[in-house]
């Protein structure tokens, strides 16, 4: 349901299909890793900066995973909040800005603390993020898109 070619590098791909993620590398075209532990269907994918991290969504839980050792290193569970979407904050590696419904969670995975921003009047289905500007962008299906600084 969802792919992501890894940052910088673009040797491995991220899918997403049902409950799990692959990894695949591109030049073998083998799946090195098999990323398990969501309970839901997986709807976003996103890889940090450097491309060491991944993020998984799923309806009821955040994981990151450790592309070194196939782990899942921190995990968020959602709380009735309804997660959709992922991206890593440009300016700050540890913090994860999450997509539920109407509201943004900024997860500082370094210190396993979140602070939930009002944000919409639906679900955030998508989030993206700018290196050169250090802005993030959500879009939600209330047909809006907003720009956070």
């Amino acid at each position: 349901s969802n792919v992501r070619f890894q940052p910088r590098i673009g040797q491995f791909l991220a899918a997403a299909a049902e409950t799990v993620v692959s990894i695949v590398d591109v030049e073998t075209d083998r799946r090195t890793q098999l990323l398990q532990g969501h309970n839901t269907e997986v709807h976003s994918i996103c890889w940090d900066t450097n491309g060491d991290f991944l993020a998984s969504v799923s309806q009821d839980s955040v994981r990151v995973w450790s592309l070194a050792s196939g782990e899942c290193i921190h995990e968020l569970n959602s709380s009735g909040n309804q997660f959709h979407s992922c991206v890593f904050h440009p300016s700050f590696p540890a913090l994860l800005v999450v997509g539920g419904y109407q509201s943004l969670e900024l997860w500082n995975t370094a210190e396993n603390k979140c602070m939930t921003i009002p944000a919409h009047d639906c679900v955030i289905s998508a989030l993206t993020q700018s290196q050169v500007t250090g802005m993030v962008a959500s879009a939600s299906y209330d047909k809006s898109v907003k720009i956070w600084k």
